[in-house]
């Protein structure tokens, strides 16, 4: 009975750890700049890379191999509130993500890019979320976080 208590705790810290939720782009979008410091390397363990930005956006990353690597850009001057743009290589993770959006009631239409390149989009409310397979030598994934 305590290894299972035991391992319940250890699951939802990790399910808590995982920045990729509604529920944590939402908040972070909603925190003041100057916690973000704080809260992306104390919840998320992404530490800021002030020499990648510049005025209107801030960048995090994390120290992890390929597989779990992840860049958050935060950009700072974006309408109504920062826009978030997140790149992962963690394919288990934005699937999660997709299910997490349905479930928290975003509707899915299709995006074109400037290119006609067609990409996903998930609305809600004033959220508004677009999810781009990268064309790179490493793959990736790229969610675009923003305020409508």
């Amino acid at each position: 009975m305590k290894v299972l208590t035991f391992c319940l705790i250890i699951l939802s810290k990790l399910l808590a750890a995982q920045l990729l939720t509604v529920n944590n782009l939402e908040n972070l979008t909603q925190s003041p700049l100057h916690h973000l410091d704080r809260k992306l390397a104390d919840h998320f363990s992404l530490k800021r890379n002030p020499a990648m930005e510049d005025k209107d956006n801030r960048v995090y990353s994390n120290d992890h191999s390929h597989e779990n690597f992840k860049v958050l850009t935060v950009f700072i001057n974006a309408k109504n509130c920062p826009a978030l743009s997140l790149v992962t290589h963690n394919e288990a993770e934005i699937n999660h993500f997709h299910t997490d959006l349905i479930k928290e009631g975003f509707m899915v239409s299709e995006y074109r890019d400037h290119h006609g390149k067609l990409f996903k989009k998930f609305v809600r409310d004033r959220f508004s979320v677009i999810i781009k397979k990268t064309d790179a030598p490493v793959p990736a994934h790229q969610v675009v976080w923003m305020c409508r």
